[in-house]
């Protein structure tokens, strides 16, 4: 017996779409349950009106049930979020998919649904940065045009920095 194929909703997600716990949840299970962030850096990191700030929301929902699988955020260039892009750039924040929906494709729709938003708001370049042992992240974001270009200290972590030129 196969198992279905999920298939899934990618959509701009407004306030009204996304609850404070499934944006908790989702962050919660990926980033802590991950190893890559602490329950108690979590408070502060993942509060959802903090979250919700600093962009735009780009999720996906599993059509059958209607949950959320995961989301991206596309920080624009007018964001106080921002904070290694230049002007005319965005970023791109927390990338997340649940586990249970890894493995369908759901990061990498994601991520080109982020790429496609930042082209439309007339973006030059797209910057992000990941932690060293997120090497299944690096490798989507090598494998859809994303150069590693540097390394950077942040609160006492090390994070790789990613760039892509989008087409003008």
């Amino acid at each position: 017996m196969s198992t279905p194929q999920l298939k899934f909703e990618i959509a701009t997600i407004n306030s009204q779409e996304i609850s404070d716990s499934e944006i908790s949840e989702l962050l919660t299970q990926v980033y802590v349950g991950g190893g890559f962030t602490t329950s108690e850096e979590a408070i502060s990191l993942f509060e959802p009106s903090a979250v919700r700030a600093r962009g735009v929301l780009i999720g996906a929902r599993e059509i059958q049930q209607s949950k959320l699988a995961g989301f991206i955020i596309l920080v624009p260039p007018d964001s106080p979020a921002r904070r290694l892009a230049k002007s005319n750039e965005a970023e791109l924040h927390l990338l997340g998919v649940k586990p249970e929906y890894r493995q369908h494709g759901l990061g990498r729709m994601l991520a080109n649904a982020a790429i496609e938003s930042a082209g439309h708001l007339g973006c030059s370049k797209l910057i992000l940065w990941t932690q060293p042992s997120m090497s299944s992240a690096q490798r989507l974001y090598e494998s859809i045009g994303f150069v590693h270009i540097s390394n950077i200290e942040r609160n006492g972590r090390e994070f790789k920095v990613y760039e892509r030129t989008l087409c003008a």
